[in-house]
């Protein structure tokens, strides 16, 4: 293990670290027009707190191979580093949603409350509630530190390192999401109240421990589908399944449905309405991830889709975050651009900083023109299979690249709102937003030749 997280304080010490850099006045300059108007209410930070937590979602750190049947992991400083800034990211949140609160930046007092809101998102609710400021007199600084304690051990346990491993279930990402989401309640309830509310904690710990079960079967009933299943592989995700943090019950229970998970009917109707999204997102980045494009596995999360009675919208925009957020686009940029071509390298390394605002105007306008992207895409048939090799990290013959740039750019044409194309530099784009695509407009990418249409009709 590396020394910083040997020792007991360094989640104190990370937290000093993002305090001391942490300038008020740059940080709010840098959000977005869309979060800044989403939290124009102190009072009601949930939108504002939504589009945080999606856009942070999308700078997850690889690390290994998600699934690899070699077990193969970065080196232990890279899966440190990973889990760094996850936990980073959560600070990050934190500070961003005080700023759109109003209140003053003192550092102690942001100290004390992000200590205690981590402790409080990861179920140690008596020390989060001991180490807030409005304790009278103010939380004392052994308050603070044993919260960060606390928030240090079990995030710890839970996700160092990072990643999932051979065998697993592909559970880091949606977990640390689980995470983040109850974080961002727990902050939200906190700026809301006042206070840490004993009553509103226990809710947020009882809906992420709904969320992190019904997550878990989810994916063991994908990697059913897709065969990948057995005795080596329950003993392992059994053992995740224990990193959840879920109590003894709710381990027993998990356990049992990923080793008889349910159909994907029944977990849909299972599943509350404002999860459905966020379990196809999941099953879609597994499927990317592990490149499940057989009949079995696509059907399997179809199957879901229409179980959950989810809004086309809902879909298109499920699909285009997993995209979003599955750390491919070496492998589209190398698919789909010019060989050797520096430019495609450089584009790679800046990718990251661009990914947010393509996300969101090609997720904007998938979803205001998805009856027409749909007739443009399966009216182009070749369109959908060019794509689907590049998906499946099969590089494409220079003809075939040509082809594909040409009829994205028709694409555009078609649907005005994707114009990103005409810009400057709009080219370099093209893979990004080819692997945004949702993929029920790439019917062809995921149904071998002659599967049944019936599925396309369906979405």
């Amino acid at each position: 293990m590396p020394r910083r997280l040997t020792d007991r304080r360094w989640l104190g010490k990370l937290l000093d670290e993002e305090l001391l850099r942490h300038d008020p006045d740059q940080a709010r300059a840098r959000l977005p027009a869309e979060v800044r108007g989403a939290g124009a209410s102190p009072l009601d930070l949930a939108p504002a707190a939504n589009l945080l937590v999606t856009r942070s979602l999308r700078r997850r750190v690889a690390v290994g191979r998600p699934g690899a049947s070699d077990g193969s992991r970065a080196p232990a400083s890279s899966a440190a580093d990973a889990f760094i800034e996850e936990i980073r990211a959560h600070i990050g949140l934190a500070l961003d949603l005080a700023l759109l609160r109003g209140d003053p930046f003192v550092r102690a007092r942001r100290r004390a409350e992000i200590a205690a809101a981590l402790a409080a998102a990861v179920g140690e609710h008596a020390v989060a509630i001991a180490a807030e400021p409005e304790q009278p007199g103010g939380a004392s600084d052994r308050a603070v530190d044993r919260a960060a304690r606390a928030a240090a051990e079990a995030l710890h346990a839970r996700f160092y390192p990072p990643g999932d491993p051979a065998h697993a279930l592909p559970l880091h990402a949606g977990a640390v999401a689980v995470l983040r989401r109850r974080l961002a309640r727990v902050v939200c309830g906190y700026h809301r109240d006042g206070r840490l509310v004993a009553e509103a904690l226990a809710r947020h710990g009882a809906y992420a421990v709904r969320e992190s079960a019904l997550l878990a079967e989810a994916l063991a009933g994908l990697l059913g589908a897709a065969g990948l299943s057995g005795a080596p592989a329950q003993a392992v995700r059994h053992r995740q399944i224990a990193r959840l943090g879920l109590d003894r019950a709710a381990t027993r229970e998990t356990r049992h449905a990923i080793t008889s998970p349910r159909s994907p009917e029944a977990l849909a109707e299972a599943t509350p309405e404002r999860v459905r999204g966020f379990l196809l997102e999941q099953l879609r980045l597994a499927q990317l991830g592990l490149k499940l494009v057989h009949d079995a596995p696509a059907a399997w999360v179809e199957s879901f889709a229409r179980a959950a009675r989810l809004d086309a919208q809902v879909i298109a925009a499920a699909e285009i975050e997993a995209a979003a957020q599955h750390a491919d686009h070496a492998d589209w940029l190398e698919a789909l651009g010019d060989g050797g071509s520096s430019g495609w390298h450089v584009f790679t390394a800046d990718l990251d900083a661009a990914t947010d605002v393509v996300v969101e105007r090609v997720s904007t306008a998938v979803t205001d023109n998805l009856d027409a992207l749909v007739t443009e895409i399966r009216e182009t048939g070749e369109l959908g299979q060019l794509l689907a090799k590049a998906a499946a990290g099969n590089a494409l013959t220079q003809d075939e690249k040509r082809k594909v740039k040409a009829q994205l750019v028709d694409l555009a044409k078609a649907v005005p709102a994707l114009a990103i194309f005409a810009a400057p530099g709009g080219m370099l784009l093209l893979p990004l937003v080819a692997k945004l695509l949702p993929f029920s407009l790439l019917p062809s990418s995921w149904e071998r030749p002659g599967a049944s249409k019936r599925k396309r009709a369906a979405r």
